[in-house]
């Protein structure tokens, strides 16, 4: 099937990017070494068991194009667990089919089903394995679901299709960054940034495994590129924080964790590292509930 004369093409085209989540390592106590957020989460490196495909009952093919159409414009419209649901029954109908199961799992990633979202992605390689962001996002979803090794199968599989592709390469580089497997993920992700320059993710993630290596100071030029693109993210501005406190500036660190918790610091980290360097986070502000929260409930 041709992708391209398809009505929902620009759905198909979605990297969900913005469905990067923070998280990683964290210091519940308050004290110590700044701390770095990745963006996401467990760090598990065990490979996890792929879910069968959810089973709705079959049904005729005309139910099946209207329930593509009602999915297709739920998820234009932000209901992804509306699209989703939709979107079963559209799979239960007619022939199988690769479009149909991507969007699926990008609509169960989107509403909090990694487990189901890895299903669906999966069932779309099966259908058309030649299709490079379905394996992305699928590295993606690996990622979030603390699968690094799975994730590292996805992105190669992506790069076997398109060797320049930045979005592979990141997520290669996650993979290796969280294998430990350090000069491996320094060359992929140096790539990665040399092909997508304004890349605020990428950006981020080399500046994150330069700190991780000991090179702080190498690693600000990147994570101020990042904060460039990515101004309200909190995990960027944190990472920037704690390579300005590393390498002792100390007022701009302390500028970056502001910004961290009046962006969200839903790890906590920037609102630990305050407390640690004696600033208070201003009463009234966004940050002052952001960090009550955080403290409440450390990750």
């Amino acid at each position: 099937m041709r992708y391209a004369a398809l009505k929902y093409t620009t759905i198909l085209g979605i990297l969900a990017a913005g469905a990067l989540l923070a998280g990683c390592t964290n210091d519940a106590k308050g004290g110590g070494s700044p701390k770095v957020t990745g963006e996401s989460g467990s760090g598990s490196t065990t490979a996890l068991s792929v879910p069968p495909p959810s089973v709705v009952a079959p049904v005729d093919a005309a139910v099946a194009r209207s329930a593509w159409k009602e999915g297709v414009a739920l998820f234009d419209n932000g209901d992804y667990k509306g699209a989703a649901d939709k979107l079963k029954v559209a799979n239960s109908g007619g022939s199988p089919s690769a479009p149909r199961q991507y969007l699926l799992g990008l609509a169960l990633w989107k509403s909090g089903d990694r487990e189901g979202a890895e299903s669906a992605l999966v069932e779309s390689t099966k259908l058309d394995a030649a299709r490079e962001k379905t394996w992305i996002n699928l590295a993606r979803v690996r990622h979030e679901r603390g699968d690094r090794n799975g994730a590292l199968e996805a992105s190669e599989k992506a790069l076997e299709l398109n060797p320049d592709s930045a979005d592979a390469l990141h997520q290669k580089g996650r993979a290796l960054m969280e294998l430990n497997r350090g000069d491996e993920a320094l060359h992929t992700l140096t790539k990665a940034r040399e092909l997508d320059p304004n890349n605020g993710y990428i950006a981020n993630s080399l500046g994150l495994l330069l700190i991780q290596t000991g090179k702080p100071g190498d690693a600000i030029l990147h994570l101020e590129a990042a904060r460039t693109v990515l101004p309200h993210i909190a995990f960027v501005r944190n990472n920037l924080g704690v390579a300005y406190e590393t390498t002792g500036r100390l007022p701009e660190a302390k500028a970056e964790y502001l910004a961290a918790v009046e962006a969200g610091d839903a790890g906590g980290n920037a609102a630990r590292s305050l407390a640690r360097l004696g600033t208070t986070i201003p009463d009234g502000s966004a940050a002052t509930a952001t960090a009550a929260a955080s403290t409440d409930n450390p990750q």
